[in-house]
C-alpha cells in the first residue's frame, strides 16, 4: 500500500525524519512492514514551476505550432515552442525548465524545435503524471502565484512509501493504523483529531427502515441520513491527496468515502437515499438465480450463498466488495444513506473470490477491518459531509451491534517470552512494550499476564504472538543467535519423501528442470487436452471422468482439482517457448485428484514435458524426442535399481487422444502398467502453434518407486574378459525392440549379460513394410575364457529362437 508522509504527520509527530526518509523506512522495515520502494515527489518535479504566458505567437516555421514568452518570476522570460492550442496570454501554466525530469524518466533539455530555440515545457496533467489522459496544456486559476515551485503550490512536495502489508496486518492498511505503529516504535504520543458532528434534530430512522437479517456475518451496522446534499468537484485538498496515491477523484461524496477508508481503514459506502426502494435498508443473503449489477456494469448472477445489501425489491451492494448501478451516487443525488459496518472477513473474502471482484473495499474487509472504528469511521464521514457537500446530518443514527466483538484475554509468562526468544527480558520493559500497542494488561501471578489486545490487533490470539511483538518493538537484530542443543536423534525422513528425493535427482541428473504447477486447474482447458479418459485409464493411471470441482475458486482459470499433471506441464511449455525459450527440458512431481468410493482421492505423479533440440556447435544429431524420453526413463529407473522393464506399442485404437497414435508407448514395470510416453498429437503443435518436436509423459509414482529403498547388490569382478557380438535382423515395423531384447536374453540365458539397439536402419534393399534392426549383445562367463564354440552356440541360439518366434530373418 502507498502512504503520504505529509499524511502520517497528521497523526504523529515525525517531520524529523523529512529530509532523511530511508531511517524510518528502515524502522518499519525491521519491524516487519518492509518498506518497498521511497518516492519524493519533490524530487520528481524539481525544476517545475507556476509561470504566466506574456506573448502568445504563431510559429514562424510551423502552422501547428506556438512561440510563447513565459516568465516565472524575478524578471525571468523563457521562450517556450507548445503544440496545444487551449492557452492564451496572461495564461497561469506549468513550466518544466531545462534540468527537470518528469515521470517516464523524461528528461527537458534546451532544444531547437523547427530551428527555433524552446527554454523548456509547457505541461499536461498527462505529462506531469497526475492524469492518464489531458487534451491540452494545464491551466491554473488566475490567483496561482508565478515563480511557486509546482510540487508545493499543488501539495505535491510530500514524500510516499509502498509499504508490503503482510495479511496478518490489516491494521496497517490506513494512514491512522500505520501512524499508530510508528509511534509504538518511536515510543511517541499520537491523536486523531474529530471535529464534533452538527446533526439537524431529525432521526435517520423515520427516513431509512434498517433490518439486519443476518447478524452472524454482519455483527456490526452502522448508518446515518443526509439531506440537502450538493455533489460536485472536491476541493483540491482531498483530490491531491487522493491521486498522489493512485486514487481516481470521483465526486465529492465518494470522494469522502475513499478518503475515510485511506485514512481509517473502514470501507464506507454511500447510497443515494432516493433510489432505496421501500425506504429500507436490508443485510441478508442473496436470492438464488437473482442478478446483481456493479457500478461498473459488471453483471452477476447470484446464488444465494452471497452477503447482500437490498432494499425493498432489489439487491443494491454485494456486502463488502462492491456497490450497485441502481443505487449508487451521481450528479443529481440529493440525499444520501450512509453506510459503515462490520462484516465477517470470510464472508466477504468468498463472495469476491467466487465471483472474481476485486475492490479496495474486499481487500481490507477480507482481512479484517476494526469493529471498534466502525462508528468512528461514520462520524469522521459525516463531518467532512458536511463540511464538503452541504448536507446536513440527520440525527438518531443506526449502529446496529447487538453481540459486540469482544477479544479474549491470553495468558502470557515472562519466562515463556524469555525461553521463546532465548534473551533476557526485563519485565517492566516488556509491560510497558506491549501497552504501547493498545494492549490491556493484568497481573495475574508474580510474572504472569492476562494480556487483551486491541480490538484492531486480530493478529493476537495466542502466547506466542506476543513473544514475536515483543521482539519487533525491540528489535529483531537484538535477539542474540545460538544453535539449540538436543539430546534426541532426528526422527528418519518418511519413506515417500526419501523417494521424491530420489526421483527429483535423477530427473534433474538427465537436464530437466522442475516446474512446480498449481493442483488446480482449467476446467475446459483440462477436458479439450485430455480428450478420452478411459484411454489414460489403459495406460495405468487412476484417472476420473468429472474433475473435482472448487467451490470457490480463486478465478475461472483454476475451478476444477486436475486429474494429471500434463495439461499444467503443456502450459508451461507453450508459455516458455512464446517467450523465446524454444528448447527446454522439465518435469514435475505433483498429485492428482479423483473422487471414489465416495471419498476423495490422490495420486502423486512424475510427469514429462520436452521440446525442440539443441542447435548448439557440439550438440549432436539425436532421434525423435520420444527416443530421447524413453532414455530419461530408463536412466532414472537404472538409478532407482530397478531390474525388469519393458516398452509396449499402445495400439492405435487406445492411444490418448493428445499422442500422436504412432509414437506411443506404455512402460511395463515389474509386472505393471506404470504410465506412458509418446509425442504431443500434431492437433495440438498447431494449436499451440509450435515449431518443434514436442513429446510427453507421465507416470503413477507409487508403482515406479515400488520396493524402495532398494540395498545394493555387490559381486566379484569377473577375471575374465566379456565378448560383445552383433546381430541385424530384419523385421516389420510393427515389432518393437523391446520384444526383440526380451528373448535375446531368454535365449541367451545367463551368459547373456547386456542387449542393446545400437543401430535403425528404414530404405533401400529392405521389403516394403520392414526395417532393419541392430542389436549388441555382450556375453560374459564368470568363471572360465570364451571359446569360439561356446560363442557361436550362444549365437546359433539366438538367431533361432528370435527367427522362429517372429519369423524374421538376419540381414
Amino acid at each position: 500500500m502507498k502512504f503520504s508522509f505529509n499524511w502520517l504527520c497528521d497523526y504523529v509527530d515525525i517531520k524529523e525524519f523529512a529530509k532523511e526518509p530511508e531511517k524510518l523506512a528502515n524502522l518499519l522495515t525491521q519491524a516487519g512492514l518492509e518498506v518497498e520502494s521511497i518516492e519524493n515527489a519533490a524530487r520528481t518535479f524539481n525544476n517545475v514551476l507556476i509561470g504566466q504566458i506574456l506573448e502568445r505567437n504563431q510559429h514562424p516555421n510551423a502552422d501547428r505550432l506556438t512561440l510563447c514568452q513565459v516568465t516565472t518570476g524575478s524578471g525571468k522570460v523563457h521562450q517556450i515552442v507548445c503544440g496545444a492550442k487551449n492557452h492564451k496570454a496572461q495564461d497561469k501554466v506549468v513550466v518544466a525548465l531545462p534540468g527537470a525530469i518528469l515521470p517516464g524518466n523524461f528528461e527537458i533539455k534546451l532544444s531547437k524545435i523547427r530551428n527555433i530555440d524552446s527554454m523548456g515545457m509547457l505541461c499536461s496533467e498527462k505529462e506531469l503524471g497526475l492524469s492518464t489522459e489531458s487534451e491540452g496544456i494545464m491551466i491554473l486559476p488566475t490567483d496561482a502565484p508565478v515563480g511557486k515551485s509546482f510540487s508545493e503550490y499543488k501539495g505535491l512536495n510530500d514524500i510516499f512509501f509502498e509499504v508490503k502489508v503482510t495479511p496478518n496486518r490489516a491494521d496497517a492498511l490506513s494512514h491512522f493504523g500505520l501512524a499508530r505503529e510508528i509511534a509504538s516504535l518511536l515510543e511517541k504520543e499520537y491523536n486523531f483529531p474529530l471535529k464534533s458532528l452538527e446533526e439537524n434534530g431529525k432521526s435517520s430512522k423515520e427516513q431509512i427502515k434498517l433490518l439486519v437479517n443476518d447478524k452472524t456475518r454482519c455483527p456490526r451496522y452502522t448508518g446515518r441520513y443526509f439531506s440537502g446534499i450538493k455533489v460536485g468537484p472536491s476541493p483540491d485538498w482531498i483530490k491531491t491527496r487522493l491521486e498522489s496515491l493512485g486514487m481516481k477523484s470521483i465526486n465529492n461524496v465518494v470522494d469522502i468515502t475513499n478518503y475515510v477508508m485511506l485514512e481509517l481503514g473502514q470501507p464506507l459506502h454511500a447510497f443515494d437515499a432516493d433510489q432505496v426502494s421501500g425506504e429500507t435498508i436490508i443485510v441478508d443473503s442473496s436470492k438464488s438465480g437473482e442478478t446483481f449489477t456493479s457500478f461498473d456494469k459488471t453483471e452477476v448472477k447470484l446464488t444465494g450463498e452471497e452477503l447482500v445489501i437490498r432494499d425493498g425489491s432489489r439487491p443494491v451492494a454485494l456486502a463488502g466488495v462492491v456497490g450497485g448501478l441502481n443505487s449508487g451516487v451521481v450528479e443529481k443525488t440529493k440525499n444520501v444513506f450512509l453506510e459503515s459496518a462490520y462484516f465477517l472477513p470470510a464472508a466477504v473474502r468468498r463472495t469476491a473470490r467466487k465471483h472474481g471482484i476485486e475492490t479496495d473495499s474486499a481487500y481490507r474487509f477480507s482481512r479484517g477491518v476494526d469493529p471498534e472504528a466502525v462508528l468512528l469511521a461514520m462520524n469522521r464521514a459525516s463531518v467532512l459531509l458536511v463540511e464538503l457537500a452541504g448536507g446536513e446530518a440527520f440525527g438518531d443514527a443506526y449502529d446496529n451491534y447487538p453481540q459486540p466483538v469482544v477479544k479474549k484475554e491470553v495468558r502470557v509468562a515472562i519466562d515463556f517470552i524469555r525461553q521463546q526468544l532465548g534473551m533476557k527480558v526485563d519485565e517492566e520493559d516488556f509491560v510497558e512494550k506491549i501497552k504501547s500497542l493498545g494492549c490491556q494488561l493484568a497481573v495475574q501471578y508474580d510474572g504472569i499476564y492476562l494480556i487483551k489486545a486491541p480490538s484492531y490487533r486480530h493478529d493476537l490470539e495466542f502466547e506466542v504472538d506476543f513473544a514475536e511483538e515483543y521482539a519487533r518493538l525491540v528489535g529483531y537484530d537484538k535477539v542474540p543467535e545460538h544453535i539449540p542443543t538436543s539430546e534426541f536423534q532426528p526422527a528418519p525422513h518418511h519413506l515417500v519423501y526419501e523417494n521424491e528425493i530420489k526421483i527429483h535427482k535423477a530427473c534433474q541428473a538427465q537436464g530437466f528442470s522442475q516446474a512446480v504447477n498449481f493442483a488446480f486447474t482449467k476446467s475446459t482447458w483440462q477436458k479439450e487436452f485430455l480428450g478420452d479418459v478411459k484411454k489414460i485409464q489403459s495406460t495405468g493411471l487412476t484417472m476420473a471422468e468429472n474433475p473435482v470441482p472448487i467451490i470457490n475458486p480463486l478465478s475461472e482459470d483454476l475451478n476444477v482439482m486436475r486429474v494429471s499433471v500434463l495439461p499444467g506441464l503443456v502450459k508451461n511449455l507453450d508459455f516458455n517457448y512464446r517467450h523465446g525459450n524454444e528448447f527446454g527440458r522439465v518435469y514435475e512431481l505433483g498429485y492428482s485428484f479423483f473422487k471414489g468410493n465416495d471419498t476423495y482421492q490422490e495420486e502423486e505423479r512424475l510427469g514429462f514435458a520436452l521440446w525442440g533440440k539443441n542447435s548448439g556447435l557440439w550438440s549432436k544429431e539425436t532421434g525423435p524426442l520420444v527416443l530421447e524420453i524413453k532414455e530419461a526413463i530408463d536412466e532414472i529407473i537404472r538409478s532407482l535399481r530397478g531390474r525388469n522393464w519393458s516398452w509396449q506399442n499402445i495400439p492405435s485404437n487406445n492411444v490418448p487422444d493428445f499422442l500422436h497414435p504412432g509414437q506411443a508407448a506404455t512402460l511395463n514395470y515389474e509386472g505393471k502398467i506404470t504410465g506412458f510416453i509418446g509425442a504431443l498429437h500434431p492437433k495440438f503443435i498447431d494449436q499451440l502453434k509450435l515449431r518443434c518436436e514436442v513429446a510427453v509423459g507421465e507416470f503413477n509414482f507409487d508403482k515406479l518407486t515400488i520396493g524402495q529403498p532398494r540395498v545394493p547388490k555387490y559381486s566379484k569382478v569377473p577375471r575374465f574378459a566379456a565378448v560383445d557380438r552383433d546381430l541385424a535382423f530384419v523385421v516389420p515395423n510393427k515389432l518393437t525392440a523391446g520384444e526383440i531384447i526380451s528373448e535375446i536374453k531368454k535365449a541367451g540365458g545367463k551368459l547373456v549379460q547386456e542387449v542393446n539397439v545400437f543401430d535403425l536402419y528404414e530404405g533401400k534393399n529392405l521389403p516394403e513394410g520392414h526395417k532393419s534392426l541392430a542389436f549388441r549383445y555382450r556375453v560374459l562367463d564368470p568363471d572360465t575364457t570364451l571359446s569360439d564354440e561356446v560363442l557361436l552356440n550362444v549365437q546359433k541360439k539366438i538367431i533361432d529362437s528370435v527367427s522362429q518366434k517372429f519369423s524374421i530373418t538376419v540381414r
